[in-house]
């Protein structure tokens, strides 16, 4: 898992692909973290990528870097909205401050990957799969 966290840490943008009907919907994300054991994301629940999860929990990420390596992430997004997984976004991402009042803000949707696949490829290697 710290492999998969790295990377996404590393690139900084990440885009996650969601459904909505049957047409794909994605968008940049920046925000990634570890929390027992799981790997965990985040939303807002007044924006579409949250009512798109809700509707069908299906997820792929794609994060590229500068070495002409990339990252295929999927899995089923599992919402936790916990204290305790409120309050470890804002240790790991402080700036949230700015976005929302405390840590307990009714809106913040995050989320964790079950079923986790991450593919890792490159130009020169053949692809690797780990699961989680």
């Amino acid at each position: 898992m710290s492999e998969i966290l790295n990377f996404l840490t590393e690139t900084k943008v990440f885009y996650l692909a969601t459904v909505e009907g049957n047409k794909p919907k994605v968008r940049p994300f920046g925000f990634v973290m570890e929390f027992e054991g799981k790997l965990y994301f985040s939303t807002n629940e007044s924006k579409p990528s949250f009512r798109q999860l809700k509707a069908n929990p299906h997820i792929e990420i794609s994060a590229a870097n500068a070495n002409n390596e990339w990252l295929r992430l999927s899995g089923e997004a599992v919402f936790d909205t916990r204290p305790e997984v409120k309050a470890k976004l804002f240790e790991v991402a402080p700036h949230l401050g700015k976005l929302y009042d405390q840590p307990d803000s009714p809106v913040i949707a995050p989320f964790y990957v079950k079923n986790g696949e991450a593919e890792f490829c490159s130009l020169t290697a053949a692809p690797r799969t780990v699961k989680f």
